[in-house]
């Protein structure tokens, strides 16, 4: 009820949109330092943090309810000043934001948002809400829970760290604690919940606290003026219709792909595809066609190797013929282009984007920053599907923040308490200022840019990650380095895959 609930209220927010006016805005993403990973399947319940739209008209990109009150459903209490440390891992400068607290206003949106956020909790629990901002939070996590100190209260880690850490059992069952911690609330990201819990454990979660979520999304633009050029398909129809595949994407891909000056070699002065780097272009097209590098059993819910199977060979071939045939994609990760990057590094591609140079461009959503000075108009989708019999777009992130409590914590129900507070009065200040304030700008526009960010964000699929399991690093070096046949990749590497998936489904259902 809750999902049909929602799509309505999308439904009428479009149609309300149609006849006011709309804006939008988005950004970039790094792969951390650990391999393999899964998109688990869809959520059966909408995403928290994707805040039902109200029914007002302001042609906001998201709208928090009218109705919405942050401290409904907060407990009140006083704990007398007490000091709430948060360990915050993010230091990544590609962030948008790294830091959860702020000392002042200064009249930057977001900035302004965390204080408030920050001030509401402070105040409605009598508390003060501090952090230490670390390059490394799994080191410092782990080392706090050995040595049995209880220096901070919750933790920031990234979810490539977090299956790590929780199997070393240090942070909290968070299903374990429902009397104090009701993941059902807006506030809490639902998509997380229901693709991070594997056998009824959930050791880490995020919320509308934290902006790297929407930072970390792979996202997928089209440049509106080619496509309008060339004829094309408008790809906002395709998405309606159920008609944007992998196969429709590489179509259009070729289309415009053009030796601009004649020279019969393709440089930065010619035209692509789409042009990003390989890595992301393997992750996002291989979940957008819903391949998982690991998933959850249907029947049992159990870890297997998700990489088995016909799907996977054809996804496979699809890619690499992106990636190394007719010059569809400009790949600044490829030696071949080198030459072309005019000193900018990866950051040739928004200028390859920007110059009219791609047709698709595909980055982290915290980079689309970049972008605002573009002349030509810009338009945002999911990764397309495999076939039009798929049930779903997957819109992936690959490594947000997640939020853990250390097994350390000496008062559960206190730090429950304030983080609920902390998620809840982010629902109508942060995530309204980072995604109407934020990414508003040249790419939302229009009602049907602002339609597919909602879709975006309703499809979120979270990772299942294991540092020991080599699955996303093996299929990655293989279709960047050029590898036709992916059985033998996924045939070496199966053996350990299985040990290694024994051993952590042993650990989640205890057998």
């Amino acid at each position: 009820m809750k999902t049909l609930t929602r799509t309505l209220a999308l439904v009428l927010a479009a149609l309300i949109m149609l006849l006011t006016a709309c804006s939008e805005k988005a950004a970039e993403e790094t792969a951390a330092d650990t391999p393999a990973e899964t998109s688990a399947p869809v959520a059966e319940t909408p995403q928290g943090g994707s805040d039902t739209p109200s029914q007002s008209g302001t042609g906001d990109l998201i709208v928090v309810e009218e109705d919405y009150v942050w401290s409904d459903g907060v407990k009140k209490n006083d704990y007398g000043g007490y000091k709430f440390v948060i360990l915050n891992g993010c230091t990544a400068s590609w962030f948008s934001y790294t830091r959860v607290t702020t000392e002042e206003t200064t009249g930057e949106p977001v900035n302004d948002a965390i204080f408030e956020r920050t001030q509401r909790a402070n105040e409605y629990l009598n508390v003060v809400v501090e952090e230490n901002n670390v390059s490394d939070s799994p080191a410092q996590l782990r080392q706090g829970v050995k040595a049995g100190t209880n220096d901070f209260d919750i933790a920031l880690c990234t979810l490539m760290n977090s299956y790590g850490i929780a199997m070393e059992n240090n942070v909290f069952d968070l299903n374990t604690l429902s009397d104090d911690l009701d993941l059902t609330n807006v506030w809490w990201d639902r998509n997380a919940v229901h693709d991070l819990d594997i056998g009824g454990k959930l050791y880490f979660v995020t919320s509308d606290f934290d902006t790297t979520r929407f930072d970390s999304i792979r996202s997928l633009y089209f440049n509106k003026q080619i496509r309008t050029d060339l004829g094309l398909e408008n790809p906002y129809d395709l998405v309606d219709e159920n008609h944007w595949t992998i196969d429709k994407f590489t179509s259009m891909c070729e289309a415009a792909q053009l030796d601009m000056d004649g020279d019969g070699v393709m440089t930065d002065m010619d035209r692509y595809g789409i042009v990003s780097y390989g890595e992301l272009i393997s992750d996002m097209l291989l979940a957008g066609s819903g391949i998982h590098y690991i998933e959850k059993d249907p029947e049992t819910g159990r870890l297997i190797d998700g990489t088995q199977g016909e799907r996977m060979v054809d996804v496979y071939g699809k890619i690499l013929h992106i990636l190394w045939d007719e010059n569809l994609a400009f790949d600044c990760h490829q030696s071949r282009y080198d030459s072309y990057k005019r000193g900018l590094s990866d950051r040739i591609q928004e200028a390859i984007f920007t110059e009219n140079k791609a047709l698709f461009y595909s980055e982290c959503m915290a980079w689309t920053r970049v972008l605002r000075e573009m002349e030509a108009d810009f338009g945002v989708m999911p990764p397309p599907k495999f076939n039009e019999d798929q049930d779903r777009y997957y819109s992936i992130m690959i490594n947000p923040f997640m939020q853990m409590i250390p097994i350390t914590n000496q008062d559960i129900s206190r730090t429950c308490n304030i983080l609920d507070a902390l998620a809840a009065a982010s629902h109508d200040t942060v995530v309204d200022a980072y995604v109407n304030v934020t990414l508003s700008g040249k790419v939302a526009r229009d009602p049907d840019t602002v339609r597919m960010l909602h879709l975006v964000f309703d499809e979120l699929s979270y990772s299942i990650h294991f540092s020991n399991v080599a699955i996303r690093s093996t299929i990655q070096t293989g279709l960047t380095g050029n590898v036709e046949n992916v059985t033998s990749l996924v045939r070496k590497m199966s053996k350990s895959v299985t040990k290694t998936l024994d051993k952590t489904n042993t650990f989640f259902f205890g057998e």
